[in-house]
């Protein structure tokens, strides 16, 4: 199912949009996202990133409970301020397998945890350096690679002097992480040609003809972010019923960060939402459907970060299990009425939902 999953994903970010009607949607929408949510998320991924990587260095330097407190909150922070890049997956973010390179998920083979562990044993010294592990597999340098090295059982030798080069290791993930963070912060910054053509579209664009095809990139990256949240994050862990229910199948279940992750990722594509300002073309009955998105998303995030047991344990225990599943309903609908409604009620056909019914 994730191995399909993927493929529908690849798919789905490149299906043609096709412009039915006129007006409906904002002349400046491209302008709008990159100015009132792109440069702003880019701009805090960045910059916690590289945070992140001085913690590291911190660590590696004077190790500590103290530092490694600090490595801890600072990684929490890093994965909150992803999830809101996460929501920008078409462009930048999906050249040179940039999205994988910084979060390789879903890994339902648990190709992450083999690899880092064979590295950590065999002691690697060419991925304790940022260049040279940018040419090894992608499953050793990302945010759940990371997450391994500071959380895994054996991690507690961080705060010590017994294991080096887990230390050396997990800061070229950590530079590795802000160097591309800063990438992406530039592919976007006004004088890209990336920025170019996202806001200024038009017949000799390469990229972008109108806006209502920006508004087509919007609207895909609006739906896919809600439908890998719910199919890639949430369900697998969640099981057909509480007795196959893992929590361990979900991202970020070590460090405890997977509902806040879920529910960082849910405000992101509110504020992508609201930044595209689809509702000022619209009249009041289209406008409504945009309420409805709203409406189904402030409920999900509620459920999700009424959560109470830890990642590992929430999806099996029974008031948990409730508040995941009713997020998970909620994620349907809000994506059903984004790739449907809101998509017909802007001029928009955006072909199939190649996710639904996998």
């Amino acid at each position: 199912m994730l191995k399909t999953l993927l493929l529908c994903l690849g798919l789905a970010l490149s299906l043609p949009v096709q412009a039915q009607e006129a007006g409906h949607v904002p002349p400046d929408i491209g302008t709008r996202v990159a100015d009132r949510y792109a440069t702003s998320s880019l701009a805090g991924f960045a910059g916690v990133t590289g945070r992140l990587r001085g913690k590291m260095e911190e660590l590696c330097a004077r190790p500590g409970e103290a530092a490694l407190a600090d490595v801890h909150a600072t990684f929490a922070d890093t994965i909150r301020a992803w999830a809101y890049v996460s929501v920008l997956r078409f462009g930048p973010l999906v050249e040179e397998n940039r999205f994988e390179h910084i979060f390789f998920w879903p890994d339902p083979r648990g190709v992450t945890l083999r690899q880092v562990q064979g590295l950590l044993a065999e002691k690697d010294e060419q991925a304790a350096n940022p260049s040279a592990l940018k040419e090894k597999s992608v499953a050793l340098q990302g945010l759940p690679a990371l997450e391994f090295v500071l959380f895994s059982s054996d991690s507690e030798a961080l705060a010590g002097e017994g294991d080096a080069f887990r230390c050396r290791y997990g800061t070229a993930i950590a530079a590795n992480l802000a160097d591309r963070a800063a990438t992406l912060q530039a592919a976007w910054a006004p004088g890209s040609s990336f920025h170019a053509a996202f806001t200024g579209p038009g017949a000799d664009n390469a990229l972008y003809r109108s806006p209502k095809e920006v508004a087509g990139e919007v609207v895909k990256a609006l739906g896919t972010a809600l439908q890998f949240a719910r199919d890639a994050e949430l369900l697998p862990a969640l099981g057909d019923e509480a007795a196959k229910a893992n929590g361990r199948r979900a991202p970020f279940w070590r460090s405890d960060l997977t509902f806040a992750l879920v529910g960082a990722q849910i405000e992101g594509t509110v504020a992508l939402l609201q930044s595209a300002g689809f509702d000022i073309r619209l009249d009041t009955e289209r406008r409504a459907v945009i309420d409805t998105v709203l409406f189904d998303l402030e409920h999900a995030l509620g459920a999700v970060n009424d959560v109470q047991a830890p990642a590992e344990t929430a999806f099996a225990e029974e008031e948990d299990r409730s508040r995941i599943t009713y997020a998970a309903v909620a994620l349907k609908g809000a994506n059903r009425s984004i790739s449907e409604e809101l998509s017909a009620a802007i001029g928009l056909t955006m072909g199939f939902n190649a996710l639904d019914g996998d």
